[in-house]
């Protein structure tokens, strides 16, 4: 068990056997956020817990569901995904956050990495590498403190 008390959370080696990885998915757009659910619910290791279409539903989800993975978008309604990280960060401390950008991951990488993220990845990756960038973070030791 992880420290969210979620068999194969962040911490776990996730191996044969464990439970998926819980996850969050925010984005405004409807087709992106769906097939990114599709891609990672067909993904043995990996679950979607929940949907969201801007940061406010995406705080409020990962308050009900204490995910292991949230992956926000940057540009979202309401409360946009580097708005949203600090409130995810309080509400899941040993979640691993994923920003997601459609902008230069260089122009949002230091800020969403001072911030807590623990990664940012652009929307024209491919699913393949998308899949495999989720996994690795979710495989990294968590930072001490």
């Amino acid at each position: 068990m992880d420290d969210l008390g979620v068999a194969g959370g962040p911490g776990s080696s996730n191996g044969a056997g464990s439970a998926p990885l819980r996850v969050v998915v925010a984005d405004d757009a409807d087709g992106v956020r769906e097939l990114i659910c599709l891609l990672l619910d067909l993904e043995p290791d990996f679950t979607v817990v929940g949907r969201a279409a801007n940061g406010a539903e995406a705080v409020d989800l990962v308050a009900e569901t204490g995910p292991d993975l949230v992956l926000l978008d940057v540009a979202m309604p309401v409360l946009d995904g580097i708005a949203a990280l600090p409130r995810v960060r309080r509400l899941a401390p040993s979640a691993r956050v994923v920003i997601f950008t459609g902008f230069s991951a260089h122009t949002v990488r230091d800020e969403a990495l001072a911030l807590g993220a623990d990664d940012v990845l652009e929307k024209g990756v491919g699913s393949g590498p998308l899949v495999a960038r989720l996994r690795a973070v979710c495989q990294r030791q968590a930072p001490a403190g």
